[in-house]
C-alpha cells in the first residue's frame, strides 16, 4: 500500500478524498461508530492505516486524544495540511505517525485501536497479520478493545476474474477537482485468498477531458470470519461483537464484516 499511495503529489493520493467521502454505503456512519466506542472506552486512541486522516481529524475535533500511523509518508502529509484547519484544542488531542502496523513501536499505550476501512486486508499473508495483531495487543493497556473493519468474502467477486466491479468517482471537497478510478483487469490467488486489482485513476478536466492518468496495483487478501476469529484469540483477543454495517446490525453474508475484540 506503500506503492499504491506513495507521495503526496501522486495522483493516487489526490484522489483519496474525493472517492472515500463518509456517505458511501460501506463506510456511513463510521466516524461516529467509533466514536461511540471510544466514549465507552476512553481514551487515548490509536487509528491504523489512518490516511489523509478521514476519521482521525474529526475524532481530534471530537475532543478525543488520538494518535493517527500510516505506511504511507503522502497521506500523513496530507492529514497534516488538512489538520491546520482544526482548532487549537483538537490538533493538541492530535499526533499522526509514520508507522507499519505491522512493526509498532510506540512509546504510549492505548484504550483503543482502530483499523478502519478494510486496511488490515491490505496485509497479504498470515505472519503480516499475526505481527500486526500482536503488536497492536501490545500497545493496548490491558482490557483494551480492538476495531477491525474488513468485508465478508462475497464469492462471485472471489472466483470470476470477469464479474465487473465497479469503479469510483468523485470531485475532491477542496480542490473541486474529478476523478475517476477503474478497474483495468483482476487476477486471484485463492491458495494465499488475495485479489489484485489493476487500477487506472484519471483526472479530468471541465469539460470531460483527461488531464492525467496513472495505473497501479492493488492487493488485497481476504479473511473467512472464523479464520477471523481464531486469528484473533491465537493473538490475545476475544471476539465482543461484530455487526454486518455501522448501525450494529448482526453479521451477514457478502456485507461489511466489523470486529470488536478485547485484549485478554
Amino acid at each position: 500500500m506503500d506503492g499504491f499511495y506513495e507521495d503526496a503529489d501522486s495522483l493516487f493520493v489526490e484522489a483519496y478524498d474525493a472517492f472515500y467521502r463518509a456517505d458511501l454505503p460501506q463506510i456511513s456512519d463510521d466516524t461516529s461508530f467509533y466514536a461511540g466506542l471510544a466514549e465507552e472506552t476512553g481514551g487515548p486512541l490509536l487509528e491504523l492505516a489512518c490516511g489523509t486522516g478521514r476519521i482521525t481529524l474529526p475524532l481530534a475535533e471530537a475532543g478525543l486524544e488520538i494518535a493517527g500511523a500510516d505506511l504511507s509518508e503522502g497521506m500523513l502529509k496530507v492529514a497534516r495540511t488538512k489538520s491546520e484547519a482544526l482548532t487549537e484544542a483538537a490538533r493538541a488531542q492530535l499526533r499522526l505517525i509514520h508507522q507499519d502496523m505491522t512493526a509498532l513501536k510506540l512509546d504510549e499505550r492505548f484504550k483503543l485501536a482502530l483499523i478502519p476501512f478494510r486496511s488490515f486486508q491490505h496485509l497479504l499473508t498470515r505472519e503480516q497479520q499475526w505481527q500486526a495483531l500482536e503488536g497492536i495487543r501490545n500497545q493496548l493497556m490491558p482490557g483494551g478493545r480492538l476495531a477491525l473493519h474488513l468485508f465478508d468474502p462475497r464469492f462471485d467477486f472471489l472466483i470470476d476474474e470477469e464479474v465487473p466491479t465497479p469503479g469510483h468517482s468523485g470531485v475532491h471537497p477542496v480542490t473541486g477537482r474529478q476523478y475517476i478510478g477503474e478497474i483495468l483487469r483482476t487476477c486471484f490467488d485463492h491458495l494465499a485468498q488475495v485479489r489484485r486489482d489493476v487500477w487506472r485513476y484519471a483526472e479530468l478536466g471541465e469539460d470531460g477531458e483527461v488531464l492525467r492518468e496513472a495505473t497501479r496495483e492493488m492487493a488485497l487478501r481476504w479473511t473467512y470470519r472464523w479464520e477471523l476469529h481464531y486469528l484473533l484469540k491465537l493473538c490475545g483477543f476475544a471476539v465482543e461483537a461484530e455487526y454486518s454495517d455501522f448501525n450494529r446490525t448482526p453479521p451477514a453474508y457478502g456485507k461489511e464484516l466489523i470486529v470488536v475484540a478485547r485484549r485478554t
